[in-house]
């Protein structure tokens, strides 16, 4: 007959890693969450599309008329007066569309209801019975996020830019070059936005569809309220209140593109955009630490 043996205490064998490690497993965690959703692996792949597109009308365009931006002429407006645009206004034009098709549908499906899907899973529980911080917890889920979106924004348009470098005339490649570091900042200013408010607003409340609904209805009720106060009274001040608004107006200014604002500026969108991420976050913050955990 076999006897049951007391081992006792046995010392821990293997290598100790700092708690510090900790956001980097979360992220981790969190980035292959992201990635085992089929939505975003349909995103990720039609996420070149775009840049197919405007990269092929470039070539249309140059190949056309020639490396020299050409004079725009009075009164040309629509896909005339932007096919005529320098290259800064063809890269926010792409970094638009990535927003639209490929930042908003990620945090949609993996940042508006991450909270509300541990809260109704009860995950906190083996996440805090571990040495993770609330803190680190939050901070992992969001940078995970910020990362894809991030690189779903910048990569697309950084080979845009490329393109129109090998295709402009040589006195104007350095300058050309210049526009990657703003649609670097501008990529990074939406993934941070749109990844904080996302992942606040799946704290809303334990249940996972209303969540996503409270986040698309951010993302897209402001914009379409303010897009039709502009249109009928002409007040543009009005897109402060909407991400995309604000977004693009600061987009604008990193990238020296005048754009059609006239009342709403970056120094009005960007401190509304800061003080919304901050309050997100905290908000955030505070509903993890009062979920119910058992050790």
């Amino acid at each position: 007959m076999t006897t049951v043996r007391d081992l006792g205490y046995r010392a821990y064998e293997g290598e100790l890693r700092p708690p510090t490690r900790n956001l980097w497993v979360m992220m981790r965690h969190g980035l292959w969450r992201i990635w085992g959703s089929w939505i975003n692996r349909i995103v990720v792949f039609f996420c070149w599309i775009p840049l197919l597109v405007l990269a092929l009308v470039a070539f249309a365009r140059f190949g056309a008329l020639g490396p020299e931006l050409p004079e725009i002429p009075e009164g040309a407006t629509g896909f005339g007066r932007w096919f005529l645009s320098p290259p800064a206004v063809w890269m926010r034009t792409l970094t638009g569309i990535q927003f639209w098709f490929c930042a908003s549908i990620v945090t949609i499906r993996s940042g508006a209801g991450v909270i509300a899907e541990d809260l109704t899973n009860r995950a906190y529980q083996f996440y805090f019975a571990k040495p993770v911080t609330p803190i680190q917890y939050l901070a992992g889920r969001t940078g995970a996020l910020a990362l894809v979106v991030g690189l779903l924004v910048f990569v697309p348009v950084a080979i845009l830019g490329a393109i129109l470098v090998g295709l402009g005339p040589e006195a104007e490649r350095l300058e050309r070059v210049g526009l990657l570091l703003p649609a670097l900042f501008d990529a990074t200013l939406i993934a941070v936005c749109t990844s904080s408010l996302a992942v606040a607003s799946s704290a809303l409340s334990s249940s996972r569809a209303l969540t996503l609904t409270a986040w698309t209805l951010i993302l897209v009720v402001p914009f379409a309220l303010a897009f039709l106060v502009q249109s009928i009274g002409h007040v543009e001040w009005v897109f402060a209140a909407s991400l995309p608004g604000a977004l693009w107006c600061v987009g604008d200014a990193l990238y020296k593109v005048s754009g059609d604002w006239t009342d709403l500026k970056w120094l009005h969108a960007a401190p509304i955009l800061a003080i919304a991420v901050g309050a997100a976050s905290y908000g955030a913050l505070v509903r993890i630490r009062r979920a119910e955990v058992i050790t």
